[in-house]
């Protein structure tokens, strides 16, 4: 992989890092703003904080190239969760979003995982 592309991939993960810290963050430190809203869309208001959590830890995934391709699959489930979330509540403006976040989710994991391929240490 040139150094452009791994400059890119790192910028990437960064940015994705950050923003679901930032949402992970959010449902762990105003837990009873974030379990109303989950309540609202009819799920259990504990679902919020395994969601923040989530979250929280798959973004520090993000981070460690070793665990990237595996928390970049588990963050897209979670996208995958809202994008329909917000789909079967009439909210389809909101469903941008989780599917650009899936999809750079989606390239960080097959490049981190074609990547750990690749390495002589997988021969």
């Amino acid at each position: 992989m040139s150094n452009g592309k791994k400059i890119a991939l790192w910028i990437v993960s960064i940015l994705l890092a950050a923003a679901f810290l930032m949402s992970g963050g959010f449902k762990l430190l105003k837990p009873d703003e974030a379990r109303a809203g989950f309540v609202h869309y009819g799920y259990a208001p504990w679902f919020a904080i395994l969601i923040g959590v989530s979250e929280a830890l798959g973004a520090i995934g993000l981070l460690i190239p070793r665990l990237a391709a595996l928390a970049a699959a588990g963050l897209s489930i979670i996208m995958v969760g809202a994008f329909f979330t917000h789909l079967t509540h009439h909210e389809a403006s909101h469903t941008v979003v989780p599917l650009v976040l899936m999809a750079l989710l989606v390239g960080v994991g097959y490049t981190r995982f074609k990547k750990a391929g690749d390495s002589p240490s997988a021969r």
